[in-house]
């Protein structure tokens, strides 16, 4: 078995790759987009996030998702949206993705902004740039409720830390199995029940058909006029010209997005300007640990695979978006 891996990943699990696969064959992609021996026959794939944004490293490997002898690609993501995924589960290639990898700092990342808004950052800052000293006063997050969109393990890790904050936390899953941390779960068909009672609303879902502007003006209409919408999950989740109007009316508090539509987000979007929106580059879930817990995500699965055990994340075709 040969599996390719980028050089970064390579660092975390080499040592105990012969443990679990002790005829595997490794070959190592570099940052300078160069091969350590002949990938030809490669059977399984791993890249870190970095090697997936690095346009060299991708150049040298993206010709080889091609390959008749790939067997199974393990995406350093979550999302799965993008259609060369598509291609490779209609090719019976087996795909995981990386959901659970990088919660921690995407839980962080979300408690980062909903103390921004709930502690007036932006006003504190403002007056201290006009050399004003106001007394502000905030009010206090165990009366507030955090309404968690999706309970993978980016939600279940957001719902820990509210509760550790003392806050209210709904949950809205598809499932009704019973999760940690959360005081009340609801269904799909409740979610305006979960919008109407959250002081934050946190989109944590994969896109999907079925999610695709899962929030649109109806959504945004039933929320509280002094709610929170934070998205760490795909820009298409959310109706973006409905969420502009809904911040342009004041309908809302605010939004912070890590996500858009459209991403770079076009330098004629109003999104830039609007003084109660947010912006981040997709940057929620960078860490300087994504390797380490992305190379032990893989070794698990890699037993499994060798093992013939189902694999941890596997996505199946009925869990991506359509085309178009």
């Amino acid at each position: 078995m040969k599996i390719c891996a980028t050089s970064d990943l390579v660092a975390h699990f080499a040592d105990a790759l012969p443990s679990i696969a002790p005829a595997a064959e490794l070959v190592t992609l570099d940052f300078e987009g160069s091969f350590d021996r002949d990938p030809e026959g490669v059977e399984v794939i791993v890249f870190s996030t970095t090697a997936g944004v690095d346009q060299t490293v991708m150049k040298a490997l993206l010709p080889h998702f091609g390959a008749p002898s790939l067997r199974w690609l393990q995406s350093p993501g979550a999302g799965v949206d993008s259609p060369v995924f598509r291609t490779l589960i209609e090719r019976g290639i087996r795909l995981t993705n990386s959901s659970g990898v990088h919660a921690e700092p995407i839980a962080q990342y979300i408690f980062t902004y909903v103390l921004h808004w709930h502690r007036q950052v932006a006003r504190h800052q403002a007056q201290q740039a006009a050399h004003e000293w106001n007394l502000l006063v905030s009010d206090d997050l165990t009366s507030k409720t955090l309404g968690i969109v999706g309970l993978g393990g980016i939600g279940q890790a957001a719902a820990r830390v509210g509760k550790a904050f003392g806050m209210r936390v709904l949950g809205l899953r598809r499932t009704t199995s019973p999760s940690p941390h959360i005081d009340r779960l609801f269904g799909p068909e409740e979610l305006h029940t979960l919008l109407s009672e959250s002081d934050y609303v946190v989109l944590s879902v994969p896109l999907t058909n079925e999610t695709r502007h899962l929030i649109g003006a109806a959504e945004l209409a039933v929320m509280r006029e002094d709610a929170v919408l934070i998205n760490v999950a795909r820009g298409n989740v959310v109706d973006e010209p409905a969420l502009i109007e809904a911040l342009r009316a004041g309908t809302i508090r605010g939004a912070t997005l890590d996500v858009v539509s459209q991403e770079p987000l076009p330098q004629d979007s109003p999104l830039w300007t609007l003084e109660n929106c947010v912006l981040t580059p997709h940057d929620s879930g960078w860490s300087p640990r994504a390797s380490e817990r992305l190379a032990a995500l893989f070794l698990e699965n890699l037993g499994h695979y060798v093992s013939g055990s189902p694999l941890r994340n596997e996505v199946q075709e009925a869990d991506l978006v359509a085309d178009g």
